[in-house]
């Protein structure tokens, strides 16, 4: 995850201090404390992002976005949790029914993905988690529920010295069931 820099030529053309592309339409809230700009790139009457710095600190906290689909829902959120400007929380409903279904997280604020959780079948349930634990940057455990029958079946740890089961003596492939 970065940091979200309106500025940046990145986000598709020369944005102006305030965010906003050039020829866009916006429509800019103050509420005393905070903004909440509303951008339509495209002229088609419908918000193509939505800013909003809650504290009035400068740095959008929040940024909604359309990423999934066709249409018009602003689908995916960017959160900046610790309002340091950097985006450490993405939230998305990729099939528009008005529930999360896919969350990233940068949990240490170090710019990466530490943590995936996603209902990828849409049944409300997470079907599969990623956990990088110690932050090196790659995931520690994976668990899927591949059978989408709303449990757990299937734990893989990408390294052996992060495996519980390895505790129970018998190494790092060890497993609970086994009898000797």
């Amino acid at each position: 995850m970065s940091e979200y820099d309106p500025t940046d030529p990145s986000h598709g053309g020369d944005y102006g201090e305030d965010g906003t592309p050039p020829g866009s339409d916006t429509i800019t809230a103050d509420y005393g404390h905070g903004t909440e700009t509303l951008v339509d790139t495209n002229h088609d009457h419908y918000a193509d992002e939505a800013l909003v710095d809650t504290d009035g600190d400068g740095h959008y906290d929040e940024v909604y976005s359309h990423q999934f689909g066709s249409g018009h829902e602003l689908d995916t959120v960017g959160l900046d949790t610790n309002h340091d400007g950097v985006v450490d929380t993405i939230e998305a409903d990729r099939n528009h029914d008005g529930h999360i279904d896919l969350v990233e997280e940068d949990r240490n604020h170090d710019g990466s993905v530490d943590e995936i959780i996603s209902d990828d079948n849409f049944d409300g349930r997470a079907d599969h988690i990623e956990v990088d634990q110690n932050f090196d940057g790659h995931p520690d455990e994976q668990i899927t529920d591949t059978n989408n029958d709303g449990t757990f079946d299937t734990v893989h740890y990408e390294d052996p010295a992060h495996n519980p089961l390895a505790d129970l003596g018998g190494g790092a492939g060890a497993s609970p069931y086994a009898t000797s």
